[in-house]
């Protein structure tokens, strides 16, 4: 049999959420919402880093050894805002602990 491969999206996360915060846990889905936001907000910041990117690559002339380190600095200036993001609500991994003491 073959395995299903799926990736949550936040679209398909939001209409669940709402839910919850109506009739379930509103800690949960405030802080799973929060952690949205802010993943859209480094997607935005990495947008505009892979535009800077390009502006720099599209600048005829210009060798790119010259421009590595400005390069590598806008892009571990967006992989940083990643890596900043909590992986999972920080509530929801709690309410995910109390599950398993129980």
């Amino acid at each position: 049999m073959d395995m299903l491969n799926t990736r949550p999206t936040w679209l398909g996360a939001l209409l669940p959420l709402l839910m919850v915060w109506q009739y379930g846990d509103r800690d949960m889905a405030r802080g799973e919402l929060y952690r949205m936001a802010l993943s859209a907000d480094a997607a935005a910041h990495s947008a505009k880093a892979l535009q800077d990117v390009v502006d720099i690559l599209d600048n005829d002339g210009i060798e790119l050894v010259s421009c590595r380190e400005e390069l590598r600095s806008i892009v571990k200036g967006a992989l940083l805002t990643f890596n900043q993001l909590p992986p999972c609500a920080p509530v929801a991994l709690a309410a995910e602990h109390r599950g398993r003491l129980q």
